[in-house]
């Protein structure tokens, strides 16, 4: 069972609109807490014990992964399990940094823990690798403690977290966002 990573292309739209990318949030969430006022806060990043539930990541559309083939990714990719799509990740790099940001990356459910979310990270450090990036960064939910674990165990670390940014429809109940980031050496 080889994962095989490749750029994405159209032919593939239709099985990525086929994948099951629900998850499981966990029972535990990272929460910011603040303490002090004026110019003395103190910030400190806790694990909550929440309510376990299943989340859907993306609800894919043709138009929607052609937009982000050709408009808003500098880099799509998809993971091959067995001549069959296991997964993907979007890649953006923005001009204000010389670092990459894995803006989407997600595995079908029954491929999961196959090394298909590891060889689309691999591939996203060769990548920048390739362009002289300096770090990668991802921002996973507080709540997604499955993929902070992930992110950790490939060797980001936790750079901050924002409370604010999660407060729009695609995230109405406001958890945070996790900045993680790798240091490509």
């Amino acid at each position: 069972m080889a994962v095989i990573v490749r750029d994405a292309t159209e032919a593939d739209f239709e099985s990525l609109t086929k994948l099951d990318l629900a998850y499981n949030v966990g029972d535990r969430y990272l929460e910011l807490e603040r303490s002090g006022s004026g110019p003395e806060l103190t910030y400190r990043m806790r694990w909550r014990t929440g309510t376990a539930r299943e989340v859907v990541y993306a609800t894919l559309t043709i138009e929607d992964l052609r937009d982000a083939l050709h408009k808003h990714t500098d880099a799509f990719l998809v993971a091959e399990l067995d001549g069959e799509i296991a997964g993907y990740e979007m890649i953006a790099k923005p001009r204000f940094t010389n670092a990459a940001e894995i803006t989407d990356l997600a595995v079908h459910r029954p491929t999961r823990r196959s090394g298909a979310g590891r060889a689309l990270i691999d591939a996203a450090f060769a990548w920048a690798r390739e362009r002289d990036l300096r770090a990668v960064w991802v921002e996973p939910r507080g709540d997604f403690a499955g993929a902070i674990d992930f992110y950790l165990s490939l060797g980001f670390r936790v750079s901050g977290l924002n409370d604010r940014w999660n407060t729009n429809t695609d995230d109405a109940d406001g958890r945070q966002t996790v900045y993680m980031y790798v240091e490509l050496g």
